[in-house]
């Protein structure tokens, strides 16, 4: 009978230390023990990105149409009776012009006939108004004095009409010539040497420098200012371009993908390659935050919340010891340390299992606090003086 109790107490015991070891109460094989994974505090830059993807566009473009003034492209112009025969073709599509640069004209023979008609009228026109005047220099008595200033009158009116008519039609021969109002590129010609041009635009240039329209969602947006750079990437000829914002959107996106909300954000290029164009595909990371040259260690380093983070760091005898710390930027993958740190300390990011050979961050482990995801580390962290 003792002897079965024996096997009882002790089939018991064996059965509580398993359940133990299973909890976590002590390592299940001390050959086997969890390593720390550590990481030395470096000193070197932080910084805390928004990632987006946009379409490359020119930042402006023109249309010109014969007789009327540059405006932008797509913008109703101002459309006349004349007809305009081209006379001379100069550019295509693709072509690069700079300023001022003559690009077509067209025949100005009845517009220059015309110009001459007016120009006869002023002339007889100025010639009445100098005899109206005289007339009303040398004229007595009331009723002969208001005739001659009525006749003055109308000769005055008669010189202003036919000089408004001039003026127009030297206009409209100047209007024959298109000239490129921008440094930039042709991307559309709608005229051919020897045919009447079509209504609308003639030629459309896009200008030289280039943006950037992506969509940055909802959450990001607040963190968004004018001035900041951002590190654009056009995959399609694998050439990377910096860029600032020049221009954010006041209203969401019209379209929406997967009900996520975005806003337009605009990304002036700086010195982007002859190779980009409009339409192609851009990677954007723009810069929101950074600390330059500070102490850093991983973002899976801290431990706790906001004003009360710790780390762990290694003692002499290899074990874990709490030690807190004061953080400015915190990011996804690092974290400035402000105080509490030197460089070169090793700090504990997470467990290495020599058995299975991988490694884990926890959120539960060491103690407490853990590392990593679940700690509500913000994505922009407390800076120094914000009162966090």
């Amino acid at each position: 009978m003792k002897f079965k109790v024996l096997i009882i107490v002790v089939l018991a015991a064996v059965g509580i230390g398993a359940a133990f070891i299973a909890l976590g109460g002590l390592p299940a094989n001390t050959s086997t023990t969890a390593r720390y994974l550590t990481s030395a505090a470096t000193t070197g830059d932080v910084t805390d990105d928004v990632a987006a993807t946009g379409t490359v566009a020119s930042a402006s473009s023109y249309g010109l149409a014969f007789g009327t003034k540059a405006h932008l492209a797509g913008a109703s112009a101002a459309a006349g009776s004349t007809t305009w025969t081209v006379t001379d073709l100069k550019v295509k599509v693709g072509d690069t012009v700079k300023t001022d640069d003559v690009l077509a004209t067209a025949d100005t023979t009845e517009l220059k006939r015309q110009l001459a008609v007016a120009t006869d009228d002023w002339k007889a026109a100025r010639v009445q108004q100098v005899i109206a005047q005289e007339a009303l220099d040398a004229a007595s008595g009331t009723a002969a004095i208001r005739q001659a200033k009525i006749n003055l009158y109308n000769t005055n009116s008669q010189v202003s009409g036919a000089q408004h008519t001039r003026s127009d039609l030297v206009s409209q021969i100047a209007a024959a010539t298109l000239t490129a109002p921008i440094d930039g590129v042709v991307t559309s010609v709608a005229i051919v040497t020897g045919l009447e041009a079509p209504s609308g635009d003639a030629i459309v240039i896009d200008s030289a420098d280039l943006q950037v329209s992506a969509e940055v969602v909802e959450s990001d947006l607040a963190s968004m200012k004018l001035g900041q750079t951002a590190a654009v990437n056009i995959g399609a000829v694998d050439a990377g371009v910096t860029g600032t914002v020049s221009a954010i959107a006041p209203t969401a996106s019209a379209a929406s993908n997967s009900g996520v909300v975005s806003y337009p954000v605009t990304v002036t290029l700086t010195d982007a390659p002859a190779t980009v164009r409009s339409g192609m595909t851009a990677d954007v990371t723009i810069t929101i935050d950074s600390a330059t040259g500070v102490l850093a260690v991983p973002a899976t380093a801290l431990r706790g919340s906001a004003g009360a983070y710790t780390v762990l760091v290694l003692g002499a005898d290899g074990q874990a010891v709490s030690q807190a710390v004061e953080v400015g930027l915190v990011t996804s993958s690092l974290a400035e340390i402000t105080s509490g740190l030197t460089a070169g300390q090793e700090v504990v990011t997470g467990l290495a299992n020599p058995q299975s050979g991988t490694s884990t961050t926890s959120s539960g482990g060491f103690g407490g606090g853990g590392f990593g995801g679940g700690l509500g580390i913000p994505r922009d962290g407390p800076r120094p003086g914000n009162g966090n």
